[in-house]
């Protein structure tokens, strides 16, 4: 027997299997059924260009993209409150929201699949939060300066 035997080549790897498109709800109840069903619907309906945009893993079929969609209710009440008086502005729930924002900002670009939605809405949300923050810390700057300039006018005046 000779010493170069033929060998057979090396199978290849499985192919893994191909990233699932985004499902509807597997939910049982009621709502999932109705949601189907207008999923179901849509389908038909979506454009061959649109398709990548309805089918991918955080696109209209899932609530990685209607969560973000609502949640641009929260910024739109933060660019209202823009028009506030600064003394009716509550410090702590602008400083939670603007926390929420950041982190969820940060959390948004980490997951898989990435949510660039998710990212704008939550980083408009921090932004809206921190202007509102710097408005009510100029408005009490604003008043301590006042409170010491009424001081000190009695002081001067005897």
């Amino acid at each position: 027997m000779s010493s170069t035997a033929v060998q057979q080549p090396p199978t290849p790897a499985p192919k893994p299997p191909p990233a699932p498109a985004a499902a509807a709800s597997a939910g049982k109840g009621l709502h999932s059924k109705v949601y189907n069903g207008l999923i179901g619907a849509c389908d038909k309906f979506v454009p061959a260009k649109m398709r990548p945009l309805w089918m991918h893993a955080a696109g209209p079929k899932t609530i990685f993209f209607w969560a973000p969609v609502f949640k641009w209710g929260l910024v739109a009440a933060g660019l209202s409150d823009l028009a506030r008086p600064a003394d009716s502005i509550s410090v702590s729930a602008c400083a939670a929201l603007a926390a929420t924002g950041i982190v969820w900002s940060r959390y948004s670009l980490v997951i898989i699949p990435k949510n660039y939605s998710l990212f704008a809405v939550n980083l408009f949300v921090g932004l809206t939060q921190m202007v509102q923050l710097g408005r009510a810390f100029y408005y009490q700057n604003e008043q301590e300066k006042l409170k010491k300039a009424q001081e000190e006018k009695p002081a001067l005046k005897k």
